[in-house]
């Protein structure tokens, strides 16, 4: 009777690290953000390399990864243009999430929740 709902101890672990890692990125994207907006450099810099963006394809590609590569380079003009580039694509997803969930669901994931 002794039997464990949900699987073994170190899967919960493991998902608890991956929950934690996304926080921790999270963080560091808003960090860096705040740090472009407010024309400081160093701690854009420092924000950025705590953030794990990926290094092979389409994530090499990322405006995320784009904002990176404008910071190694001192580039701080053109690491704030794609900043505020990158929010202003992520705008439409966030109006539809706070007006409808299920309709931003909808428009971006192509499943129809209402059929």
């Amino acid at each position: 009777m002794g039997m464990r709902i949900g699987g073994p101890s170190n899967a919960w672990a493991s998902q608890s690290q991956a929950v934690g890692a996304w926080q921790n990125n999270q963080k560091g994207v808003k960090d860096m953000l705040s740090a472009l907006a407010s024309g400081d450099l160093a701690s854009a810099q420092k924000a950025f390399a705590g953030i794990a963006t990926g290094s092979s394809g389409s994530a090499a590609k990322s405006p995320l990864a784009q904002i990176g590569k404008a910071l190694q380079n001192n580039d701080l003009a053109s690491a704030q243009s794609l900043a505020q580039n990158m929010l202003k694509s992520r705008q439409p997803v966030a109006a539809a999430v706070q007006a409808s969930p299920m309709a931003a669901t909808s428009a971006t994931s192509g499943v129809n929740v209402l059929a």
